[in-house]
């Protein structure tokens, strides 16, 4: 039967309007929130401005450069060329690859959907549900890389899916994006599993799971084994670190989480209305597939004591291929299903847009605020002292001839260590929650002065401090077109 959606052909226009719509929204606030989240979104930036840019930054070892230098350099360096050379330049050209993938998931599902046989409707609601989930949208619109090595795995399983029954290029192509999408992150390397399973079950034969295999070993040696030779000196260089650390009983300083974490998260992560129309898929049988594939990457994902939602976003996608199938599920129960099926996705975009702005409002707008006032003191700064630097945009904003002081964050902090890290420090900036009265005492008698405390959107309010020998500014200026100094 037609689909009564699709037979005047008046949704020809859905799926390139809600790419445009979402590419857009990213693209807006990638610009308009130039801070940062964690660090890992600045490490991205910082490491594709050294090649481009000459910024004095050192990459950490357990980070592949696939992403930076493959995918975001391109795009910072011919910014760099049009006189884009600024941090905050810097910064949006860098989030540009993860805006153009993080959307091009989105048809990718589409088409996925549609390549497993769901029906026009119901592959749209795929792409809705995944498109305005918080964490595709919310990320797209960053550097972090996971929303980039999300659509390489997509990519993968529709390609295995388009496999059935013919060529084996199909295949070797699939391990290959998915040797790629593990470069970009080492832990997105647990897709593989589920890559495989669904390659067997989907064309009941071995020589599709041989053939993904083969792809991925053969990318793997070119994406980590060859990159980390010219990068780091020594094939898979990176990903040995990284092991090192997983193995570190201390976790590098990262704080473990149990191993039911993302189970208890699971209403913050993926969110009510994504759970609802999953859970209510599961008697059409279609959606075991994909529940299967969420889970695993869920269960897999969990063995790391290190947990973030925001490493859980390959689960995303194909929970919104089995919420597709809840929404259909649901329209066909009558006149009230089909009302609760509409109020369904337009839940979803509230919940959305909600959990997106609660997460880019948290960027760390007044460190920057802070740090752009430092960089534009007169004389310049040579040495500052920063808790937690990355919140600051560390050289990228401040400059290859700035000596960072980093201290690590605590509440209150040790009034001694911050006597101690801000002697002969040209500016000292502190959460505003972490400093006590013994802080403002002991930087008192370091000779600083509060100058000024910076205030943006959720971000952790910052206090900063300069010696009495320099003047308080009389605010922070636009950097945006101000090169990194050298």
């Amino acid at each position: 039967m037609v689909d009564r959606w699709e037979d005047s052909g008046r949704w020809r226009w859905f799926l390139p309007t809600l790419l445009l719509a979402t590419a857009a929204a990213k693209l807006a606030l990638a610009w308009l929130l130039p801070g940062f989240l964690t660090g890992d979104d600045l490490e991205i930036v910082e490491t594709a401005a050294k090649y481009a840019a000459g910024l004095d930054y050192t990459p950490s070892a357990i980070r592949s450069f696939f992403h930076p230098l493959v995918l975001a350099w391109p795009a910072v360096r011919l910014g760099v060329l049009a006189g884009l050379g600024g941090p905050r330049w810097l910064t949006f050209l860098a989030a540009l690859p993860t805006i153009a993938f993080s959307t091009a998931g989105i048809w990718i599902l589409y088409r996925l959907a549609r390549t497993l046989g769901w029906s026009p409707a119901e592959s749209r609601a795929a792409a809705w549900l995944y498109a305005l989930h918080w964490l595709p949208l919310g990320f797209g619109a960053t550097s972090f890389p996971r929303p980039i090595s999300t659509c390489l795995l997509l990519a993968a399983f529709l390609l295995i899916a388009e496999a059935r029954g013919g060529t084996d290029a199909g295949a070797l192509a699939a391990g290959a994006l998915a040797a790629a999408a593990t470069a970009v992150r080492w832990s997105e390397g647990v897709a593989l599993a589920p890559l495989l399973g669904f390659a067997a079950s989907r064309t009941r034969r071995l020589r599709p799971v041989v053939l993904a295999l083969a792809g991925f070993g053969a990318a793997f040696a070119l994406c980590a084994g060859l990159l980390d030779a010219w990068t780091w000196g020594r094939p898979f260089a990176s990903l040995a670190a990284f092991i090192r650390l997983a193995r570190d009983p201390n976790l590098g300083g990262f704080q473990p989480r149990p191993a039911l974490w993302y189970a208890t998260m699971a209403l913050q992560w993926a969110g009510p209305v994504l759970l609802g129309l999953a859970a209510w898929s599961w008697p059409d049988r279609r959606s075991r597939a994909p529940l299967a594939i969420a889970l695993s990457v869920v269960v897999l994902e969990s063995l790391s004591p290190v947990k973030q939602m925001r490493y859980l976003q390959a689960a995303v996608p194909f929970l919104a291929l089995a919420g597709a199938l809840g929404w259909e599920r649901l329209r066909g129960q009558g006149a009230s299903g089909r009302r609760l099926a509409a109020a369904a996705l337009a839940v979803s975009v509230v919940v959305g847009l909600e959990r997106t702005a609660h997460l880019l409002r948290g960027k760390s707008e007044a460190a920057l605020a802070a740090a752009k006032t430092i960089a534009a003191a007169a004389p310049p700064a040579r040495r500052v002292t920063l808790e937690q630097g990355w919140a600051y945009g560390d050289r990228l904003y401040l400059g290859n001839s700035v000596e960072i002081r980093d201290l690590a964050p605590r509440r209150p902090l040790d009034a001694e260590s911050v006597r101690a890290a801000a002697a002969g420090s040209d500016a000292v900036a502190l959460y505003a929650a972490d400093v006590d009265a013994e802080v403002e005492r002991a930087l008192a008698i370091s000779g600083f002065r509060i100058c000024a405390r910076f205030e943006r959107l959720r971000s952790p309010a910052v206090v900063l401090s300069l010696p009495a020998s320099r003047p308080c500014p009389a605010g922070p200026p636009d950097l945006s077109r101000a090169s990194p100094r050298r």
